[in-house]
């Protein structure tokens, strides 16, 4: 068989592999979290979140959103901690202190 037919068959079924995935994933939240401090805030956003702090004027939607653009600072956390692990993200404007366990997470503001 030729190189240009092999080639030929590779773009084709490439071709149609591609498509293929772009209508599977059409429209579908995925996302690929490879670093640890991206997986620790999925792991964080996808539990109830407990507010417990003396200013509650924040919404949970924007407790979300400022969670979801934090940065997990690992030397100031204990992932290790049973049988909960506290994590510290800071975000731009607020710093958070996390109480992650394995139903919910307490969100306190530094």
């Amino acid at each position: 068989m030729s190189f240009l037919k092999r080639l030929y068959y590779y773009s084709t079924g490439f071709i149609i592999g591609i498509f293929f995935l772009f209508f599977i994933f059409n429209g579908k939240r995925t996302s690929c979290n490879y670093g640890p401090s991206a997986r620790v805030i999925d792991n964080i956003i996808s539990k109830e979140l407990i507010l417990k702090s003396t200013n509650d004027s924040i919404d949970s939607n924007e407790l979300i959103d400022i969670i979801s653009n934090g940065k997990v600072i690992f030397n100031k956390s204990e992932p290790n901690q049973k049988p909960c692990g506290i994590y510290f993200i800071k975000s731009d404007s607020i710093n958070f202190m996390i109480t992650n366990c394995e139903d919910s997470a307490t969100v306190e503001v530094k």
